[in-house]
């Protein structure tokens, strides 16, 4: 299943449940007014308190580092021949599973910044057309949500694998690694900018045949293969404060004018909550090592009533 295809089996579980079941799965914290230092020692204090021996206490927070430092080296690794050429160029090396945010955080970092703009209704480019969520059809009622087997990636890695249905561990062809991202301003004490993001990163399973499952006990390796990143567009209803309200439009819009990243022509646009809540998306693919230019995908429009007949 492509990433688009999980966008549209998200919209098909309906706005309410699909804003509920993200909030809860990957909430995101408030740092407005903290630093830097403090939220990487918050993280890292956490993972001390979480532990339940000296052994998992140690792990916990060396694990917290190792991944703040790959994180910092991820965001600089051919940074400048990357804006100085326009060419995307990415290792060939399968990375591991806790492995893949960071090899892809240079292109959500690109990415995001055209979502903002679509958030800010400042996008030069509109989705090229609308379409209908993706229902699956059978009697299971989990069969068309696209996190019902989902799990965190601190299980996964404990376990080095999924569960199907009759409890046997599996180690799947591709995996899709799920993520709200918010946009913060540090020069702002860290001030939201825009709504909250949906990112999938797609990867599969390195020397694994597409479609097939396989269960050795080799270290996982994955090569990513495509990013989206999406949102929402609510047009009316108490959950447009959290998504998509008029503060995060502003924010978004003064970020992008601030930084001249957008075009004044469109600055103070205004915004009429008129037609259907959808779910907008944009995405990248990598072929021959390389990060392919990014796609505005067509948005996925919220059908209640298709919903309600379906169920």
């Amino acid at each position: 299943m492509s990433g688009f295809e999980m966008f549209q089996r998200m919209a098909a579980i309906g706005l309410e449940e699909l804003s509920s079941e993200m909030l809860a799965l990957m909430p995101l914290d408030e740092l407005v007014g903290k630093t830097a230092e403090q939220i990487a020692f918050e993280g890292i204090a956490s993972a001390i308190i979480q532990g339940r021996n000296a052994e998992v206490t140690t792990s916990k927070a060396a694990s917290s580092i190792t991944a703040l430092k790959t994180m910092a080296t991820a965001m600089s690794t051919g940074r400048k021949e990357r804006i100085l050429t326009g060419i995307w160029n990415v290792d060939s090396e399968p990375v591991a599973v806790d492995e893949i945010l960071a090899f892809s955080m240079q292109k959500i970092e690109s990415l995001a910044i055209e979502a903002l703009k679509i958030q800010a209704e400042m996008a030069e480019e509109d989705a090229p057309f609308d379409v209908s969520p993706l229902f699956t059809l059978g009697n299971k009622k989990d069969l068309h949500r696209p996190f019902a087997s989902a799990v965190p990636l601190e299980d996964w890695l404990k376990t080095k694998s999924l569960t199907t249905a009759e409890g046997e561990p599996e180690l799947p062809a591709t995996v899709t690694l799920s993520l709200a991202l918010q946009l913060r301003d540090p020069l702002r004490r860290y001030e939201a900018v825009g709504g909250p993001m949906i990112v999938l990163i797609q990867a599969t399973r390195a020397g694994a045949i597409p479609g097939k499952d396989v269960s050795d006990n080799d270290e996982m390796r994955y090569k990513v293969v495509s990013l989206h990143v999406g949102g929402l567009k609510i047009r009316m209803g108490e959950k447009r404060h959290i998504w998509d309200a008029e503060k995060q439009r502003l924010t978004a819009m003064l970020w992008l004018m601030e930084h001249g990243l957008g075009k004044a022509d469109k600055k103070g646009k205004p915004v009429t909550p008129k037609g259907m809540d959808s779910l907008w998306s944009i995405s990248s693919r990598v072929m021959a090592d390389m990060w392919l230019k990014q796609m505005r995908n067509p948005d996925v429009k919220f059908l209640k009533q298709q919903l309600a007949m379906i169920r």
